[in-house]
């Protein structure tokens, strides 16, 4: 008797967490891609401002469910995204300021903005570097898991992003070798860090810990990239088969009198012009 009522408590309680994790997780999560969508598919009306304020209450509901959940493991997610938002903001504030000071053909910022951008994107770097051999997030007593997995990714994505960049800078733009040895650069200084995490210990991580890490990321992004040629391959050989199969598109007649005359009349009404 008592085993079963030992039992039904248990199966009890697992489902109010679960319905807790559902509610005060999993929903926010799924309501913050959604909102996003609404918010930027009209600029007009309440929608974008209904759909701002609930992507943004469901941030904060995903940040604190650590708070909010503790028993769920889904948790370590929020109390990442907590722990990174300060150096995300500088790194993003930094990159936005570096690029519309440079040459795009849109209305470019104050040249001191670029100085700022920089100060900002490097104090942002600086700050994950010390979380990583300092202090890195501790939940539940020890490393959140999700930071051992996201920090190596992290570096190793810009590295892979920087060549890819320095590269199409050198083949594709003109007049570009700055900017392409300053990505060449900051790809330099990601592997320079990517190396010191797994060489050196941290205060609360160790290097041996860190290469295994580094390992099963360096799979999953390489999984990623080659799942993604696959999907583009197979989609580009479908439309250019369809393409292939299709009949060659008949020829237009020329214009008559008539209809050259009723072209150049609405060209008059619409654009001002007139018979030449």
């Amino acid at each position: 008797m008592d085993n079963t009522y030992s039992l039904s408590t248990t199966a009890q309680t697992s489902m109010e967490e679960f319905l807790q994790a559902a509610l005060l997780f999993w929903l926010p999560l799924i309501c913050l891609p959604f909102g996003t969508v609404l918010a930027l598919s009209r600029k007009e009306g309440r929608r974008p401002v209904i759909a701002w304020a609930v992507v943004s209450l469901a941030f904060m509901m995903v940040i604190l469910s650590w708070l909010t959940v503790p028993a769920s493991d889904s948790s370590a997610g929020g109390h990442l995204l907590l722990s990174i938002i300060g150096p995300t903001i500088l790194m993003g504030l930094g990159c936005f300021m570096i690029i519309f000071t440079g040459k795009i053909p849109v209305r470019r910022l104050p040249e001191p903005a670029r100085t700022v951008g920089l100060i900002s994107l490097i104090l942002g770097i600086s700050w994950l570097v010390m979380m990583h051999f300092s202090s890195p997030p501790i939940w539940r007593h020890q490393v959140n898991p999700y930071w051992l997995v996201w920090w190596p990714t992290f570096l190793l994505s810009v590295i892979l992003l920087s060549s890819f960049v320095t590269g199409a800078l050198l083949m594709a733009g003109e007049n570009r070798r700055k900017e392409a040895s300053l990505m060449a650069v900051w790809g330099l200084l990601f592997l320079g860090l990517l190396l010191a995490m797994i060489n050196f210990d941290g205060a609360l991580t160790k290097a041996e810990e860190m290469r295994s890490y580094l390992w099963l990321v360096s799979a999953d992004i390489f999984g990623t990239v080659i799942g993604i040629i696959i999907a583009v391959t197979i989609v580009a050989s479908v439309v250019a088969k369809y393409e292939k199969s299709l009949p060659e598109p008949d020829t237009v007649s020329e214009l008559s009198t008539e209809e050259k005359e009723l072209l150049l009349m609405h060209l008059e009404n619409n654009l001002g012009g007139g018979n030449k």
